[in-house]
């Protein structure tokens, strides 16, 4: 019997799924945004699809057979004991008004009942619908260098402009994935909002940034990963706290890959960022870099008050200052930590680079998984055994004698 029902629940399991793989098959592929990550669901509906979701419980149908056991056992010690009163014509007139056929129907009545509430308690299921559930977004950091040199406009309308165009798209796709996302601004010193799923939020945070008002000026790509890397732990923590109810423990380990995209037009001098990658390395936390701008270097614009651009910047001797994508320390930056390296020219500047990076680790983490919520069934049981309890309980075994 244990082997018949768990063929029965693997043969609807295959059959359920087969008929949603079917379904969502003869869907056309969805565009690239919200509505293709959204749970893809199909109706499942027929008696073919019966299932049991408590399949274990099948020894509770034991206690049927016993009990018309029982019966028998009570049925045939009743004869026996009539047999043994003695005087024949005597004990048919004592047993005149017992009704056998009562006695019968209330014994099939209980032992009918009593399978009935056996196999609802096996939750018998039915039909209900069968959803895609896709797998659990990335947590993502994106640093963003707004120092004034990003105010340049080699790129229309200015880098500044262009990279904020571009991240509200990528936000967009990372909301459709079902990512966490923090963001970083740093010049000379580095600000930013935790990991988050409220994406209208960040875009307003970066529309309000402006490398005019980010001081101390500079390229502090150290202190970005340093508050970036602080993000991460906070967010690791509170999933931690979500799941043990306690924050106070060490720092626990991700479910989610998380990575750090540093976008930066410069170089660092000061804040050392090559420490901070040995600790993401530590924490198994990836970087991405995006360099952008030129390798050879460029004069680094001055600005008035009213954000125009007011000449260049000199030294003291009247030379020109330079600033330069530092591709070296980027590289070495991702290589640290697993990550990759890019660089966005003037005339392709984009981020469809790090998208399809981010499009491969949110494949890799973990499949798609197929969630059944099916009809529960034991309603249609529990009335019928009801109603066989009161149909044995109820009837009499004794019928009217005519005087």
């Amino acid at each position: 019997m244990i082997a018949t029902l768990q063929l029965l629940v693997r043969r609807e399991w295959q059959l359920g799924l087969a008929k949603l793989v079917s379904l969502a098959g003869t869907q056309p592929a969805p565009e690239d945004s919200s509505s293709a990550i959204e749970s893809a669901s199909a109706t499942v509906s027929g008696l073919d699809d019966l299932v049991l979701a408590r399949a274990d419980l099948w020894w509770v149908l034991l206690l049927a057979p016993l009990a018309a056991l029982a019966f028998i056992w009570a049925a045939r010690r009743r004869r026996q004991g009539i047999r043994a009163l003695g005087q024949r014509a005597l004990v048919e007139r004592l047993v005149a008004s017992v009704h056998p056929g009562n006695r019968l129907i209330a014994a099939i009545a209980t032992v009918g009942a009593i399978i009935c509430i056996a196999i609802a308690l096996m939750r018998v299921q039915y039909g209900g619908t069968a959803k895609i559930i896709p797998a659990a977004g990335l947590d993502i950091v994106i640093a963003v260098d707004y120092s004034k040199s990003m105010l340049a406009r080699d790129v229309y309308p200015s880098r500044s402009e262009r990279l904020e165009a571009e991240l509200r798209r990528f936000l967009d796709r990372a909301a459709a994935r079902g990512d966490r996302v923090g963001v970083v601004v740093f010049a000379g010193a580095a600000r930013g909002l935790p990991l988050t799923r409220d994406m209208r939020l960040l875009k307003l945070y970066l529309q309000k940034a402006d490398p005019l008002t980010e001081n101390p000026g500079g390229t502090a790509i150290g202190k970005s990963l340093r508050l970036a890397l602080s993000y991460m732990i906070d967010g690791r923590r509170g999933d931690a706290q979500v799941i043990d109810g306690d924050a106070s423990e060490p720092t626990p380990t991700s479910e989610a890959d998380q990575v750090i995209i540093v976008l930066t037009d410069g170089e660092d001098t000061s804040s050392k960022p090559r420490v901070m990658a040995t600790e993401a390395a530590r924490l198994g936390v990836r970087i991405f870099t995006v360099g952008i701008g030129s390798r050879s270097g460029e004069p680094i614009q001055k600005f008035n008050a009213k954000g125009e651009p007011d000449g260049y910047q000199v030294d003291e001797e009247g030379n020109y200052l330079m600033t330069r994508v530092d591709e070296e320390l980027l590289k070495a930056l991702a290589e640290e930590t697993g990550g990759r390296f890019v660089h966005v020219s003037p005339d392709r500047f984009g981020l469809d680079d790090v998208e399809a990076w981010m499009t491969d680790l949110s494949r890799a983490q973990r499949e798609d998984t197929v969630e059944i919520h099916r009809d529960e069934g034991f309603v249609f049981l529990v009335i019928p055994a009801l109603a066989l309890l009161v149909i044995g309980l109820g009837l009499g075994d004794r019928r009217r004698v005519k005087p």
